[in-house]
C-alpha cells in the first residue's frame, strides 16, 4: 500500500513492520514499570482503603459507625468492615483489614490482619478492653 510522506510516495515491503524509535520503546517500558510497581500509589493506605476520615470511637464503643464502635455486620461501620471475632473484637467491632501497620488509620496498628488502637498501657483502651501483645494494641478479652 503506497502512502505519501513529505509529498513523496513510499511503500513498506509486505511483512515488514514499522520500527519504533528507541525513545518510544524506553518510554513504553517505563510506563509499564510504573503501572505495575505502583498499584497503591493512588491510595496511601494500601490495598484496603484510606480510613483517615472515618471517625474514631477509641474510648466510646457505643458511638455510631466509627473505628472501634460496636457492630453486628459490615453495614454498621463507616469503614465497611465489622470484625466479628469473639477473641479479639468482642464479637463485633468496626475496624479495617490490614497487612501492615501502614494500612491502618492514624493511632492504629495492624494485628491479626485487622486494625486495632495502639496502646502502651490499659489507660489507652476503652473500658473493658485490655492492652495486649506486649502492650501494643487494645483488644477485647
Amino acid at each position: 500500500m503506497a502512502r505519501k510522506k513529505n509529498g513523496r510516495n513510499f511503500s513498506r515491503p509486505p511483512g515488514r513492520r514499522r520500527v519504533q524509535s528507541p525513545r518510544s520503546v524506553i518510554l513504553g517500558v517505563l510506563l509499564a514499570l510504573v503501572g505495575t510497581s505502583c498499584h497503591e500509589c493512588g491510595n496511601p493506605r494500601g490495598p484496603y482503603g484510606d480510613y483517615d476520615d472515618v471517625p474514631q470511637c477509641r474510648f466510646d464503643p457505643d458511638c455510631a459507625g466509627g473505628m472501634g464502635a460496636l457492630c453486628d455486620d459490615d453495614g454498621d461501620c463507616e469503614s465497611g468492615f465489622c470484625c466479628e471475632d469473639d477473641g479479639n473484637c468482642g464479637g463485633g467491632m468496626c475496624t479495617a483489614p490490614c497487612d501492615v501497620d501502614a494500612h491502618c488509620p492514624p493511632e492504629m496498628l495492624c494485628e491479626h490482619h485487622r486494625c486495632f488502637f495502639a496502646c502502651d498501657d490499659g489507660d489507652g483502651c476503652a473500658d473493658g478492653m485490655s492492652c495486649e501483645h506486649g502492650n501494643t494494641v487494645c483488644e477485647w478479652p
